[in-house]
């Protein structure tokens, strides 16, 4: 009898360690949902194939419309600071997140239109479609100058200024990625200054709202943590959901790709390459 005791104890164990990390929910008043952690989601290229570091449109478009489903409501990282004021009851906050500003994020077709295939057509589309419960929220971390000319402001050269205010107008956040992608621990305090604020002066240019966040390319901190004080949020890379109670100097974020999907949403996609 003890060994099957043991046994029963044992299958518990291994199937809870097994359990998807799914954002805690508790109890509240009937038609409410209260959160206790929300996800901040990172996405890089948006484009095919699907790989490590590049998501489809299709998928892309499926994840949308998988985190309205299932209760979430997009915000910016910045919005963070207000305390999830103005958050529908019900509703999980979702930060969606775009470092690298490749083309993908955001193309304009010859004739004008913006690319429906792009990461900012899709949700344009899918909040024409829902108005009021998808509001236009995000917040991109641009790169200002690469060796890929299709991450310098979001490719299309020419297209910068009016990429950036057209964000700004739908009530998107722009953040810094550096100015170079520029790996903070790699280089003097001076230098991380100086690559920061050179890519401050040029996203200012064109946005007049003050940039608070930063995303850490590949999420390395620099020595000298003073180099970050001009900002209030800063996001790593990995991590998963963030609690309630988060530190918005060290901001968790889940990478957007298929098994990230599954670990922390226990969510079975389907991938089209």
């Amino acid at each position: 009898m003890n060994r099957i005791i043991v046994l029963f104890i044992f299958v518990i164990l291994v199937l809870s360690a097994c359990a998807p990390n799914k954002p805690a929910v508790t109890s509240a008043a009937p038609g409410t949902v209260k959160f206790t952690k929300f996800p901040v989601l990172e996405y890089h290229l948006i484009g095919r194939p699907e790989g490590r570091w590049q998501r489809t449109p299709e998928n892309f478009a499926k994840d949308i419309e998988w985190l309205y489903e299932n209760g979430y409501f997009p915000v910016n990282l910045r919005d963070l600071l207000a305390g999830f004021k103005g958050l529908p009851k019900g509703k999980i906050p979702v930060v969606l997140t775009f470092d690298d500003s490749s083309s993908g994020q955001f193309r304009y077709l010859p004739d004008g239109q913006i690319d429906p295939e792009s990461a900012a057509g899709i949700l344009k589309a899918f909040h024409d479609k829902h108005p009021t419960e998808w509001p236009l929220r995000a917040t991109f971390f641009p790169l200002i100058e690469t060796s890929a000319p299709d991450r310098n402001l979001f490719g299309q050269k020419g297209l910068e200024a009016k990429k950036l205010r057209q964000l700004a107008v739908w009530g998107m956040e722009i953040g810094t990625h550096t100015y170079s992608h520029d790996r903070l621990d790699k280089i003097s305090a001076a230098a991380a200054a100086r690559s920061i604020g050179r890519s401050i002066d040029t996203l200012t240019k064109y946005v007049s709202r003050e940039i608070v966040s930063i995303s850490l390319p590949q999420g390395f901190y620099p020595a000298d943590l003073s180099v970050l004080n001009r900002f209030k949020l800063v996001a790593e890379v990995a991590g998963g959901f963030n609690p309630v109670k988060f530190d918005p100097l060290h901001i968790k974020r889940i990478q957007a790709i298929d098994s990230e999907w599954q670990k922390f949403f226990g969510r079975k996609t389907f991938v089209i390459y």
